[in-house]
């Protein structure tokens, strides 16, 4: 599956929100601005299990140390951003270094107060809300949604409490750099203040033989439900069907006829994955909270490796289930301590960090 480096919906609330205290390098009377923001943090995975096919390595410490350093502006109706990450790629077919790559490079326009437009190398629609439902921070159920892209045109906009978006990704690549084909995603949703729902969509045109990689479609959904100040209830799910080339390349002449070979893949089969979870947050004051989550997620191919062996390869048969439950520390609002662990079928026995935003 694919997988970029990127923070739940919540550890995305909190950054957006201290983003707003920013170093401002410049600002005029019009409004016009420049600032610079990022983000330090350092922690990992306890009782990694590489079984699940989530890591680079089998270790059962996984490290997951991360910096953002970034810059955004405006000029008049028009803004931008240049965003550089220091990642880990920890994820399965990382090379597990630390490595710096550029995240964000992309100009928008606000055509209204609430509408804009943006291009460039940014993230596709449906990547702002895959987990909105979802209270807990890394342990839970993923998507798989392509995340970050070059070559991205993307909409936003809002009507009173309807937000929607759209995106579309010119040759788009998985974080190990597999071809995808152009992928087309968009989201819908109502933002209330007790209840909020969204639902997203996804379809990629697929390698054409170029990668494993075949055509896609996936859709996905999440909810919040605020009973008080305190407590809060969410969902989140999704359904994707998937062509994936089981085997190895085959090996053709070029078209020319010289001894060049190409790479082409052209046994694709659908599989179909799906995943649900329920989740809850619990405030105790400003500084403290509790977060918890129920996990279901069901890959096709875990069905189909089962039924080649005629037992059961992996550990948890056709689908996996599992529990998750954290702690959250906000000295203030610019620092988070959390450590969350994990029951039942979980690629991990525990997360912990800590992160600083500036």
């Amino acid at each position: 599956m694919l997988k970029k480096t990127a923070l739940a919906i919540a550890l995305s609330s909190l950054f957006i929100g201290t983003a707003a205290q920013a170093a401002t390098i410049y600002k005029n009377d019009n409004g016009d601005s420049l600032k610079l923001y990022g983000e330090v943090g350092v922690g990992g995975h306890f009782g990694a299990d590489y079984e699940y096919g989530e890591f680079n390595e089998d270790q059962s410490y996984i490290d997951d140390s991360f910096a953002t350093l970034g810059i955004k502006g405006n000029y008049q109706e028009v803004y931008y951003r240049l965003e550089v990450d220091y990642e880990r790629e920890n994820w399965k077919y990382g090379t597990g270094d630390m490595v710096l790559a550029i995240d964000k490079v992309f100009i928008g326009y606000n055509i209204t107060e609430n509408h804009a437009i943006e291009v460039g190398l940014t993230d596709t629609a449906f990547d702002d809300y895959d987990k909105y439902g979802d209270f807990t921070f890394d342990t839970t159920v993923e998507t798989g949604e392509a995340g970050d892209q070059e070559k991205t045109i993307k909409y936003q906009g809002q009507f009173k409490s309807i937000k929607m978006g759209a995106s579309y990704s010119y040759e788009a690549e998985s974080s190990s750099g597999s071809k995808l084909g152009d992928v087309v995603n968009g989201y819908v949703g109502y933002f209330g203040d007790t209840l909020s729902a969204v639902f997203g969509v996804e379809q990629r045109a697929g390698s054409a033989g170029v990668s494993k990689y075949g055509e896609q479609i996936l859709f996905g959904f999440g909810a919040r439900y605020n009973v008080n100040d305190k407590l809060a209830f969410g969902v989140n799910a999704y359904l994707e069907d998937e062509d994936v080339s089981p085997t190895a390349p085959t090996y053709v002449q070029s078209p020319d006829g010289t001894t060049t070979e190409t790479t082409v893949y052209n046994d694709y089969e659908t599989q179909r994955n799906k995943g649900a979870l329920v989740s809850a947050r619990y405030k105790f004051s400003a500084k403290w909270e509790v977060t918890g989550s129920y996990n279901f997620e069901e890959y096709e191919k875990w069905a189909i490796k089962n039924a080649e062996h005629g037992a059961t390869p992996y550990s948890w048969g056709d689908e996996r289930v599992w529990g998750t439950i954290g702690v959250n520390f906000r000295p203030s609002n610019s620092v988070i301590f959390a450590i969350e662990g994990n029951v039942g079928e979980a690629a991990q026995d525990a997360y912990a960090y800590g992160r600083v935003y500036f």
